[in-house]
């Protein structure tokens, strides 16, 4: 389990979810003390906000690729275009 002390910015999201698993499984205790109950729903608090903000930093970069993508599809849409309009250009005038 991670040191909750660490920061956050070291931790992964894998390691995040991992130590939301660990934190859930320890509320699931009857036994836990309410001292430590209150420190463990803390530190998950700060876990699902730091995956949350995770989840949409990631999302935000595969917004920017596919849009990067589809950017360079109509790109090359265009030029091929473009190229085509030249060579009837170019038909037009050998054929006259």
């Amino acid at each position: 389990m991670s040191d909750s002390s660490a920061s956050d910015t070291e931790v992964g999201y894998a390691d995040a979810m991992a130590e939301l698993e660990s934190i859930l499984d320890d509320l699931e205790d009857d036994d836990l003390d309410v001292d430590v109950l209150a420190s463990r729903v803390e530190r998950a608090s700060t876990l699902i906000t730091l995956c949350r903000d995770r989840i949409g930093a990631a999302r935000v970069q595969v917004e920017k690729i596919v849009t990067s993508l589809d950017a360079d599809v109509e790109s090359d849409e265009d030029d091929a275009s473009e190229a085509d309009d030249d060579d009837r250009g170019t038909l037009d005038l050998d054929a006259d």
